[in-house]
């Protein structure tokens, strides 16, 4: 199986594994982002001490991205594929079940992850994501001309800077980019391309082969019908977080989502990035759907299957 690297985002540091926890809560990144991407959740996680004693917290790089491994075809990126990885890494961990956070493409694998194992998850939260297929487009003409723009910008060669401001104008909202820091008084959206180019050169950008990877996990999901009914039927804590300005996955297929599945809709003052600049409300629901599960909101345990058994019903076939 293709690696999947794992350490501490807050130190950098190995992650040394304990054991001990009751529940594990393991967060999905989307396109392009690898596992740092929800450090400032990770950072309010800690905030809440006891509120999350019980808890063993993961983050990581999905394949494709940052240190994980790059399968050169595409055809090795689905997610179902990615959703195999991270009931791989479940099994590593020793965790019997986790709450399974999802972001943007995350979402999406979170949501295979739990057609594949509903009996490893103890709660799904989707954010920021759709139903996949036709819904992955986004229509919307402030995403179209933000997309003309970076295809215009970026040309033969790979500018980190020109990249920050695409992705800046499709992960945040123009008002809080053009928000001023209280500290430094410079913009939101300067400081953003500083990190955002910081981040390139430690890290490198991400691949040819693991974006095309990447694009063609987002293009082939779908949930079906049935499947959006089997996820709903599940007994499962189901929630669904948007962004009221979420120009790249539009609020509208959330909706149907949120409908479909039979799940609240939580909307937030933000846009694509909403782990990021809404930290504190997407913990406090993460939080809110816990508890729901410790109060014995959810499914009765049952036999769940590990990797070795569950990647026969996928299309894991480049893990076999």
């Amino acid at each position: 199986m293709y690696g999947i690297f794992m350490q501490c985002i807050l130190c950098g540091c190995q992650l040394a594994l304990s054991h001990h926890s009751t529940y594990g809560l393991c967060q999905y990144a989307g396109f392009g982002a690898g596992g740092a991407a929800w450090l400032p959740t990770v950072k309010e996680l800690f905030l809440r001490g006891d509120k999350v004693a019980d808890l063993e917290v993961t983050v990581f790089d999905n394949r494709g991205i940052g240190h994980s491994s790059c399968p050169s075809s595409k055809i090795h990126y689905t997610t179902d594929i990615m959703a195999a990885d991270a009931l791989a890494l479940m099994d590593h961990l020793g965790w019997r079940k986790a709450h399974v956070v999802g972001h943007s493409m995350g979402a999406m694998i979170a949501s295979r992850l739990t057609l594949l194992a509903p009996g490893r998850v103890a709660s799904l939260t989707l954010i920021s994501t759709t139903g996949g297929g036709r819904e992955a487009i986004p229509l919307n003409p402030r995403a179209l001309l933000v997309g003309l723009k970076g295809a215009f910008s970026r040309g033969r060669t790979f500018d980190p800077v020109k990249r920050a401001e695409v992705d800046l104008a499709f992960h945040f909202s123009p008002k809080l980019l053009k928000t001023r820091d209280p500290v430094t008084g410079r913009s939101v959206r300067d400081l953003l391309v500083d990190e955002y180019v910081a981040t390139s050169k430690e890290n490198g950008p991400q691949s040819r082969e693991g974006e095309e990877g990447h694009l063609n996990a987002v293009m082939t999901h779908k949930l079906t019908a049935s499947e959006r009914q089997r996820l709903g039927a599940f007994g499962i804590p189901i929630k669904v977080i948007h962004g009221s300005e979420d120009i790249l996955a539009e609020l509208r297929h959330a909706r149907r989502l949120a409908r479909d599945l039979g799940a609240p809709l939580v909307v937030v003052d933000g846009a694509h990035f909403i782990p990021r600049d809404c930290a504190h409300q997407i913990v406090d629901e993460l939080l809110n759907t816990v508890e729901i599960v410790r109060q014995g909101g959810t499914h009765a345990d049952a036999v769940y299957p590990t990797f070795e058994e569950a990647k026969c019903f996928s299309s894991c076939f480049c893990c076999a």
